[in-house]
Protein backbone atom coordinates (compact mmCIF):
# COMPACT_ATOMS: atom_id res chain seq x y z
CA UNK A 1 0.00 0.00 0.00
CA UNK A 2 1.13 3.52 -0.74
CA UNK A 3 1.27 5.92 2.24
CA UNK A 4 1.49 9.69 2.00
CA UNK A 5 1.82 12.05 4.98
CA UNK A 6 -0.81 14.77 5.40
CA UNK A 7 1.97 17.05 6.69
CA UNK A 8 5.46 17.11 5.19
CA UNK A 9 6.97 17.30 8.69
CA UNK A 10 5.35 14.01 9.71
CA UNK A 11 7.12 11.40 7.56
CA UNK A 12 7.21 7.91 9.13
CA UNK A 13 8.83 4.62 8.12
CA UNK A 14 6.95 2.41 5.67
CA UNK A 15 7.29 -0.74 7.84
CA UNK A 16 5.82 1.04 10.85
CA UNK A 17 2.93 2.35 8.75
CA UNK A 18 2.19 -1.09 7.23
CA UNK A 19 2.12 -2.74 10.66
CA UNK A 20 0.06 0.02 12.25
CA UNK A 21 -2.44 0.25 9.38
CA UNK A 22 -3.15 -3.49 9.39
CA UNK A 23 -3.86 -3.43 13.15
CA UNK A 24 -5.76 -0.12 13.13
CA UNK A 25 -9.33 0.19 14.39
CA UNK A 26 -11.70 0.90 11.51
CA UNK A 27 -14.48 3.44 11.99
CA UNK A 28 -15.52 3.75 8.34
CA UNK A 29 -13.34 5.69 5.92
CA UNK A 30 -11.03 6.46 8.81
CA UNK A 31 -8.70 4.14 10.71
CA UNK A 32 -7.09 4.81 14.07
CA UNK A 33 -3.71 3.21 14.68
CA UNK A 34 -1.36 3.39 17.66
CA UNK A 35 0.16 6.73 16.68
CA UNK A 36 -1.58 7.83 13.46
CA UNK A 37 -4.96 8.59 11.99
CA UNK A 38 -5.29 6.99 8.53
CA UNK A 39 -7.49 8.22 5.66
CA UNK A 40 -7.78 5.40 3.08
CA UNK A 41 -8.43 6.74 -0.41
CA UNK A 42 -8.63 5.35 -3.92
CA UNK A 43 -5.01 6.02 -4.85
CA UNK A 44 -3.44 5.24 -1.48
CA UNK A 45 -3.67 6.16 2.17
CA UNK A 46 -2.77 9.41 3.84
CA UNK A 47 -1.88 9.59 7.52
CA UNK A 48 -1.69 12.19 10.26
CA UNK A 49 0.17 11.48 13.52
CA UNK A 50 -1.82 12.20 16.68
CA UNK A 51 0.90 14.63 17.77
CA UNK A 52 0.05 16.79 14.72
CA UNK A 53 -3.68 17.03 15.57
CA UNK A 54 -4.91 20.20 17.28
CA UNK A 55 -8.70 19.78 17.26
CA UNK A 56 -11.20 17.00 16.49
CA UNK A 57 -14.99 16.84 16.44
CA UNK A 58 -17.89 14.90 14.95
CA UNK A 59 -20.04 16.49 12.24
CA UNK A 60 -23.49 15.31 11.20
CA UNK A 61 -24.80 16.06 7.72
CA UNK A 62 -28.42 15.54 6.89
CA UNK A 63 -29.36 14.15 3.50
CA UNK A 64 -33.04 14.22 2.56
CA UNK A 65 -34.32 12.17 -0.34
CA UNK A 66 -37.67 12.06 -2.11
CA UNK A 67 -38.77 8.47 -2.58
CA UNK A 68 -41.89 7.01 -4.13
CA UNK A 69 -43.41 6.43 -0.69
CA UNK A 70 -42.44 9.80 0.79
CA UNK A 71 -39.35 11.53 2.13
CA UNK A 72 -36.42 9.75 3.77
CA UNK A 73 -33.63 11.11 5.90
CA UNK A 74 -30.12 9.67 5.67
CA UNK A 75 -27.68 11.15 8.16
CA UNK A 76 -23.96 10.96 7.49
CA UNK A 77 -21.30 11.42 10.14
CA UNK A 78 -17.78 12.74 9.64
CA UNK A 79 -14.75 12.84 11.90
CA UNK A 80 -13.33 16.34 11.46
CA UNK A 81 -9.66 16.84 12.33
CA UNK A 82 -7.62 20.05 12.28
CA UNK A 83 -3.86 19.63 11.96
CA UNK A 84 -1.06 21.88 13.19
CA UNK A 85 -1.05 23.48 9.73
CA UNK A 86 -4.59 24.78 10.34
CA UNK A 87 -6.11 22.65 7.58
CA UNK A 88 -9.34 20.78 8.31
CA UNK A 89 -9.58 17.15 7.19
CA UNK A 90 -12.61 14.89 7.24
CA UNK A 91 -13.27 11.20 7.12
CA UNK A 92 -16.67 9.55 7.04
CA UNK A 93 -17.55 7.26 9.95
CA UNK A 94 -20.25 4.60 9.85
CA UNK A 95 -22.36 5.91 12.73
CA UNK A 96 -22.55 8.47 15.48
CA UNK A 97 -21.43 5.84 18.00
CA UNK A 98 -18.33 4.99 15.94
CA UNK A 99 -17.56 8.70 15.71
CA UNK A 100 -17.80 9.11 19.48
CA UNK A 101 -15.53 6.09 19.98
CA UNK A 102 -13.02 7.61 17.55
CA UNK A 103 -13.04 10.89 19.49
CA UNK A 104 -12.49 9.00 22.75
CA UNK A 105 -9.54 7.11 21.24
CA UNK A 106 -8.03 10.36 19.94
CA UNK A 107 -8.38 11.99 23.38
CA UNK A 108 -6.74 8.98 25.03
CA UNK A 109 -3.89 8.90 22.50
CA UNK A 110 -3.11 12.62 22.80
CA UNK A 111 -4.69 14.56 25.70
CA UNK A 112 -3.59 17.85 24.08
CA UNK A 113 -6.20 17.42 21.30
CA UNK A 114 -9.19 19.71 21.84
CA UNK A 115 -12.32 17.61 21.43
CA UNK A 116 -15.41 19.48 20.24
CA UNK A 117 -16.30 22.09 17.67
CA UNK A 118 -14.62 25.50 18.01
CA UNK A 119 -15.46 28.13 15.36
Amino acid sequence: MKFKPELSTAVLERQLLDREFSAAWEAGRVRLGESCLFFPKFSGTTYLPYSQIVNAYLRQEEVNANLCCGRANFDQFFLMVRGTDGQLRRGQVLSKEKGKEALALLAAANPAIEIGYHP
